[in-house]
């Protein structure tokens, strides 16, 4: 059975949409007449939302209100943490020569590169910043998330998913692919060889808040198989993760 929605709200979605597309303030008459509301029924909404701080009123007209992008920006923490992070990708990328990389978790079923630095090699990765990775399996990164999971959340997972076989080398048998799991979980690191696909590797670490609380991101090497030395990668990484984790609002 649907749901019954409250106009209101609604309409007050829509003016708020429509502020996006006037930076420099507009009027409750023009707002009402892109947004098809009559100017009454505008003028009301807009008051409404000026109380909760959403939109702010001065001689140029109506705009995006302080308290709104203050929401936006805690609703989306990633972005703070891959600017913090880029300098520290830079000096990992260097120092291996490897494509350095920073994962976040989205949800419990998908990871997210949102930062990347690559090494000077002229043969790399591509870029996968934006880029969603979906089998969590093949990946050093989605090893982490999957390793997060207890015995049962990873059988309802496997279950929902039945993880693809991408090489010859991919973990797809539940059995295997749960000794994997405790394996990542033992030594606190993760790492795939050839497994998502022929010649690439990749090593990673958590990144955990100050009080070892949940998984916040992930630091990463990928690169070719026969330059990725990935244990002794791994103590740089989690050196990294560390002074990552020291920074306040890792997890904010």
């Amino acid at each position: 059975m649907s749901v019954p929605r409250t106009q209101s709200l609604t309409r007050a979605i829509a003016l708020l949409r429509a502020l996006q597309h006037f930076p420099r303030g507009v009027t409750t008459a023009e707002l009402a007449r892109v947004t098809d509301l009559p100017p009454a029924t505008a003028g009301r909404l807009l008051a409404t939302l000026q109380d909760a701080g959403f939109v702010e009123r001065d001689d140029a007209g109506w705009s995006i209100g302080r308290e709104l992008a203050r929401i936006a920006q805690r609703a989306e923490p990633q972005r703070a943490l891959a600017r913090r992070a880029r300098p520290l990708l830079s000096d990992l990328a260097a120092a291996a020569k490897e494509s350095a990389m920073l994962g976040v978790p989205r949800g419990r079923t998908r990871v997210v590169v949102v930062a990347q630095a690559d090494g000077p090699r002229l043969l790399g990765i591509t870029n996968w910043v934006g880029r969603p990775i979906d089998d969590l399996h093949a990946s050093a990164a989605g090893k982490l998330l999957l390793a997060e999971l207890d015995d049962r959340a990873v059988a309802a997972w496997l279950r929902r998913v039945r993880p693809r076989r991408l090489t010859a080398r991919t973990l797809t048998e539940p059995r295997a692919l749960r000794r994997e799991l405790a394996r990542v979980r033992e030594q606190g690191w993760a790492e795939i060889d050839g497994e998502s696909e022929p010649g690439l590797a990749s090593v990673a670490v958590p990144v955990r808040d100050a009080g070892g609380g949940p998984l916040a991101a992930m630091l990463g090497y990928s690169g070719p198989s026969e330059r990725l030395d990935r244990a002794a990668l791994v103590a740089p990484l989690q050196r990294a993760a560390s002074a990552l984790a020291g920074q306040p609002n890792v997890n904010a």
